[in-house]
Parts: C-alpha cells; structure tokens; sequence
C-alpha cells in the first residue's frame, strides 16, 4: 500500500486551518452561551410567573 504524500494537504489544507479554527471558536463560544441563554431565560420566565401569581 503505497502512502501518497500528496493526500494530507487535501485533508488538512493550510488555508482551510484558520477556517477550521473560527468554526472552532464558535462552536466553543456556542457551549458556553446556550447554556448560559438558557438559564437566562428560565429566570425570566419565572420571574415572569412569580410575578403573576404573586
């Protein structure tokens, strides 16, 4: 089985890196913030109906 050497900048291009790592960020940014809108947003939400019953 012969090993082309040519195959790995297909797979792993030099300009597609920094496209690679922005994806990266945003998906690591993303974690981080849905969580964190959600539970804001449930605190709205109950205060929300607190406020109501109260």
């Amino acid at each position: 089985m012969k090993h082309d050497d040519d195959a790995h900048k297909y797979y792993y291009p030099v300009e597609g890196r920094t496209e690679g790592a922005i994806g990266d960020a945003i998906a690591l940014i993303a974690i981080i913030l849905v969580p964190a809108g959600l539970y804001a947003a449930w605190n709205t939400v109950a205060s929300w109906i607190s406020a109501l019953f109260s």
